[in-house]
Formats: C-alpha cells, sequence, structure tokens
C-alpha cells in the first residue's frame, strides 16, 4: 500500500455551518448562466436583501447569500424569482419578521412565498437568520439561524434553500451536496474536479497529464475513490478528504477498470485479468474482503445502493451487455434488463427502488430508469449521447452528460419527467461520468 500526500479540494463539513476555504467573502468564481428549459408548475417568490443589523453596511454577506439562494431556488425549477426592481419596499428600512413589514407590499407583486432575513457582521463572525414566508396566509413558515465565517455565507445560502424547499415541497432539496466528474476543462486530459451542485467551488482534484475517470464519493463525503492511467497501468486511488491523503488501490486481482465506494467507504472494484473482468469487495487499504461476480463474462460499472446491501453492474454474461442486480453478501445476480442492445452505467435511486442506466439503441445512447423489479422501464432522454446517470439524494433529479449541445457537458433534468432544467457544467471542456454525494450537512 502507498500513501501519498495531496492537496484537498474537496470540503469538509462540521458545525453548524462547515469550514470552507474561500479566499474571501465575495461571489463564487464566474458560474455558468442558468437558462430554465423544463420548468412545469413555478411559484412566484421574492427573495428580499438580508437587513444590516451590524457590520454589513456594503451588504457583502447579504448580495452573496441572495445570489447563492436565488440560483439555487431557479435551479430547483419549482420557483419564479420576481425581480427585485419590482419590489416596493426598502429591506434596509423595513423589518423582516411578522408585524414589521406590510405583507400587502408583497402580495400586490404577485409574490407567492417570501425570504426576508438579517445579518450580523463581527470580526472573523457572521450570523444571519433567514425566515420564509407564506404571503398569502400572512404567516412565517420557517427561519433557521447559521453562525459562521464570511466565507461560509455561500453554504448558509444552500442549506437554506433546501430548507425552503423542504418547507413547501415537503421534501429536502439538493443543493448542500457535492459533484464529482472528470473534465478536460484544464487543458487535453481528463481531471476529476468537485463542485457545489449550483456551480461554486470548483476544485480540480487531480492533477496529471494523463485520463483520470469514474469519481464516486461515500455516503458521509469523507473519501473519493477514482481510476487514473497515472501510472504504467490503470489503478484506483482513493483519497481521504479529511486527511489529505491518497492511497493506490492494488490487489492482485488484474488490471483495474474502474469501480465505486460503498455508502460505508468501502470499495467495490472491477478488475480483469485473463480475459474476465470480475468484481471484488475491498476495504480502503486494498484488501479483498469477498468476490462478488466469478465467471468469464465482463463485469464492470458496480453501483451500491444506499442501505448498503444492493449491488448492481452491467455484464455480458447473457451476450450483450445488460443490467443486473445482485447482493454485496453473495447470492446469484438477477438480470434487470432486457431492452437494448447495450446497457451499462447503472445508479440506484436514494430509496433503492429504481435503477437510471444507459442504454444503446440502433447506435443510440440514452438515459432509462427502471423498477428493481424489472418492470417499468421508461426513456427520459431523447436528444444526443447521454451517458451516466447519476441521483439526487432526494430522489428528483439525475445529473448525466450529453453532448446535444456539441461539447459533452453535464446536464440536471427531472427524474420524474426527464425534463432537463440546465446545464450544470459549462461548453469547451468535455464533462463526463458525473456522481452525486449525499448531503454534506448529514
Amino acid at each position: 500500500m502507498m500513501k501519498i500526500r495531496v492537496v484537498v479540494v474537496v470540503v469538509m463539513l462540521t458545525g453548524a455551518i462547515p469550514a470552507i476555504t474561500h479566499a474571501q467573502a465575495g461571489l463564487p468564481a464566474k458560474l455558468p448562466p442558468i437558462q430554465i428549459t423544463g420548468a412545469g408548475q413555478l411559484y412566484p417568490i421574492a427573495v428580499s436583501g438580508l437587513k444590516d443589523l451590524g457590520g454589513d453596511s456594503r451588504h457583502t454577506v447579504s448580495r452573496v447569500f441572495d445570489a447563492t439562494l436565488t440560483r439555487d431556488l431557479k435551479l430547483s425549477s419549482f420557483f419564479r424569482l420576481i425581480d427585485p426592481k419590482a419590489y416596493i419596499e426598502d429591506a434596509q428600512t423595513s423589518g423582516y419578521d411578522i408585524g414589521q413589514f406590510n405583507f400587502g407590499d408583497w402580495r400586490s407583486i404577485d409574490a407567492e412565498f417570501l425570504v426576508k432575513g438579517a445579518v450580523r457582521r463581527e470580526p472573523g463572525k457572521v450570523t444571519v437568520e433567514a425566515l420564509l414566508f407564506d404571503v398569502g396566509e400572512q404567516r412565517r413558515m420557517m427561519g433557521k439561524r447559521f453562525t459562521g465565517q464570511p466565507s461560509e455565507v455561500s453554504e448558509m445560502a444552500r442549506r437554506f434553500a433546501d430548507a425552503i424547499l423542504e418547507a413547501i415541497t415537503g421534501k429536502r432539496g439538493p443543493f448542500d451536496t457535492k459533484l464529482a466528474f472528470v473534465s478536460t476543462s484544464g487543458g487535453r486530459f481528463k481531471e476529476v474536479y468537485t463542485s457545489w451542485l449550483d456551480g461554486g467551488m470548483l476544485y480540480r482534484v487531480t492533477d496529471n497529464p494523463t485520463i483520470n475517470l469514474f469519481p464516486s464519493f461515500d455516503k458521509a463525503v469523507q473519501h473519493l475513490l477514482y481510476l487514473s492511467y497515472k501510472t504504467s497501468s490503470p489503478e484506483l486511488y482513493l483519497v481521504d478528504l479529511g486527511q489529505g491523503v491518497e492511497t493506490r488501490i492494488a490487489p492482485p486481482l488484474g488490471m483495474a477498470v474502474g469501480g465505486t465506494l460503498t455508502p460505508d467507504g468501502r470499495i467495490v472494484g472491477a478488475f480483469a485479468r485473463g480475459g474476465r473482468t470480475n468484481l471484488y469487495l475491498l476495504d480502503q487499504t486494498g484488501s479483498q474482503l469477498s468476490t462478488l461476480t466469478d465467471n468469464g463474462a465482463i463485469n464492470v460499472s458496480p453501483s451500491v445502493c444506499s442501505d448498503g446491501r444492493r449491488l448492481a453492474f452491467a455484464s455480458d454474461r447473457s451476450g450483450n451487455p445488460q443490467i443486473y442486480v445482485a447482493t454485496l453478501g453473495g447470492g446469484e445476480a438477477r438480470r434487470l434488463t432486457y431492452q437494448g442492445d447495450y446497457n451499462t452505467a447503472p445508479a440506484f435511486s436514494p430509496d433503492c427502488k429504481k435503477i437510471a442506466y444507459e442504454s444503446r439503441s440502433a447506435g443510440v445512447i440514452n438515459i432509462l430508469v427502471i423498477n428493481l423489479d424489472g418492470s417499468g422501464a421508461r426513456q427520459l432522454t431523447n436528444e444526443g449521447s447521454n451517458e451516466w446517470p447519476t441521483w439526487s439524494p432526494d430522489g428528483r433529479y439525475i445529473a448525466f452528460s450529453s453532448n446535444r449541445e456539441g461539447d459533452s457537458r453535464i446536464y440536471l433534468m427531472l427524474a420524474a419527467d426527464g425534463r432537463v432544467i440546465a446545464p450544470l457544467t459549462e461548453g469547451g471542456g468535455n464533462a463526463s461520468n458525473p456522481f452525486w454525494s449525499f448531503w454534506l450537512g448529514g
């Protein structure tokens, strides 16, 4: 086992608001513009500025909080953001809680929901109180108080966006999460990147002149696994995101061709030897715990359900590659898909009841979703070549890569009907292999 000290570029979370290594409490780096293309019913919502209770007279904190929150609410596809130019009241001269402002001012501009709040900034410390109101019923729906460093304001907004979705829809939003993916945006080589779902805090995990593929997180977002060709042969690497240590995973099982992390941080690796590729369960040092497949076929693209008990993978044991499901404890695998001549890249839904996968039929690759019992297969995409689906932890959304606009980019769509909401990465560099983390705040 070889350990290498690396620069950690994925944020670890501690406390009410985690430590985030922003250079300053300014706006995040340039993000791709959101152009919502798949929205259904949109709830009109107004996001008022944060009232300065001291220390934020230039409204720096308020601008960062409002910009991040607004972007995330747009990205959710549930809301229509009312233009601040239509606002009647001034956040700095009115109040921010019940009895301190006039609901009629917001009803007159057709707002159904309203976000107000306040901020107090002290040296090295920011306290934000954010509140959500139902304008028609003139009531406060919920409120959150966040305390942290000025550099943590964007994440405060992401967590509040999640809370807004939960208050209005009954299900927590997906914004306090990370997206890992592969991109050539930094040059001609494929490198692993991570970012917030809304594009903020883009970081380059790998930096080597070769090919890096298939990133995945464990459930706690403590580790990142990926495949790299940075030595003479492809191998798996496990990054401890808290300690900044990378471990090369090189068991004597053959050539690594891919892998994924289980929710508890173990490794399911695919290794090729003697014309066959099989799946093995490994610990974090690379020691073999069990053999998951043992046949002469090619078994690849493992995905482990959030319960840590079930495994999905692609295998050509019946001829063309198809999706199979099994248990991590052993036993016979069950074939799941029968349509399409090349099915691979399965991904469990968070509730383990569905599997999304890529399917090639007549030379065209699309994303499909199927129930775990094999029923109800539905095609979600119909434009361009679409690959590598990954679910949001709330189960509402699927991210995937597609070349529908030229370069391969990561897109966000609604899992219920496949309506594409927006691209999550900019053009100009091929992006692929997305993997969606669990919530960082637990």
